[in-house]
């Protein structure tokens, strides 16, 4: 029995201890070190109804708001508009409610960003709305109290049994408290909270296969970019040589004066090929008509040079110098000279 008792016990802390570990890591709906104290139930409320005024306009409303609105009305009618036909989320349904409905965190420039969670017909969207401490809402909400104060010496009663008397009846109040009850009735009757909203920002909220796939796109469209943009460029390097023949006409004018030198000494060239050619061609023709006429050139210097040697050696009184014939580079030995026939 004792047994039972302790384990019966131990079983019981255990279930303590992880219920408390459960409550430990949950986070708090309205986190610290806000750049201002925020009530999170009253600014939901605030969100929503800016929401509720912005997500479905008229084509006339958006035109109005468009042209017209300020900085709010403006990025709330853009990023709505740009949702349903851009994003195609479908219809409005509802607002999301219980843990995770909404979210605060601090924004810049000392502004706190309110998150409100929607479900569309397709798909969630976070509807982000920027929000700045409202400098005068202190002095606005003494100057009501000061009013109402005036109000109740007017009958005769105190302030808080003419609040009870004349606001009693409205729901809409907080008539827990003097400040609870400043705070809903200026909010009700002159639209002031503690923050002002200033700039709004929608966003459809995609799960992580679908930022994958659409990570993936804009990946593959950037490199395709990227290299089609590299091609044109080294195209466009390729053309620049051009560029000074077609931009500068001294030098348009000496290359096509030298392509018309160029020209002309090949014409030259040719032609005396051409009759080069011609003469030769006579000559042998002309060989061809001596039948006699059998030794080429190189026998005929060999003939000659023989002869001048023969010459030569008789005006130097018949001395010897060299043998009675010469042989030519063919081993052509010259044994007389005669006068050929014509």
């Amino acid at each position: 029995m004792k047994k039972i008792k302790k384990l019966l016990l131990l079983t019981m802390l255990f279930a303590l201890v992880l219920s408390l570990t459960g409550c430990g890591k949950e986070e708090p709906a309205i986190p610290d070190g806000l750049n201002f104290e925020v009530d999170g139930m009253a600014m939901q409320s605030y969100t929503q109804a800016i929401i509720n005024q912005y997500h479905q306009t008229s084509e006339v409303d958006q035109e109005y708001y468009l042209e017209m609105g300020n900085n709010l009305a403006q990025t709330a009618v853009k990023g709505f508009m740009a949702a349903e036909t851009t994003d195609h989320v479908g219809d409005f349904v509802r607002f999301n409610d219980g843990p995770g409905s909404y979210k605060v965190r601090n924004g810049a420039d000392g502004k706190v960003v309110f998150s409100q969670y929607c479900k569309y017909e397709h798909r969630d969207v976070e509807v982000k709305i920027s929000y700045s401490k409202n400098a005068a809402y202190e002095y606005d909400k003494e100057r009501l109290y000061n009013d109402l104060c005036t109000q109740a010496e007017q009958y005769n009663m105190d302030v808080a049994t003419y609040i009870t008397q004349m606001y009693g009846t409205d729901t809409d109040l907080n008539l827990t408290s003097m400040e609870g009850f400043l705070e809903s009735a200026l909010a009700k009757y002159y639209g002031e909270y503690p923050y002002v909203a200033e700039e709004c920002e929608v966003s459809p909220v995609y799960t992580k296969t679908e930022l994958m796939k659409k990570a993936g796109v804009n990946t593959g469209i950037g490199m395709g970019v990227v290299f089609i943009v590299l091609i044109f460029i080294s195209f466009v390097i390729s053309l620049l040589k051009y560029l000074p023949m077609l931009f500068d006409a001294d030098i348009r004018k000496e290359n096509a004066k030298k392509k018309q030198a160029h020209e002309d000494a090949k014409k030259k060239t040719e032609d005396r090929i051409i009759a080069s050619s011609g003469a030769k061609t006579a000559e042998k023709a002309a060989a061809a008509d001596d039948s006699e006429d059998l030794m080429n050139d190189s026998e005929l210097v060999a003939v000659i040079t023989a002869a001048l040697y023969a010459a030569t050696s008789g005006a130097t009184g018949g001395a010897v110098r060299g043998p009675a014939y010469t042989a030519s580079n063919d081993k052509l030995v010259v044994r007389s000279i005669r006068r050929a026939k014509r």
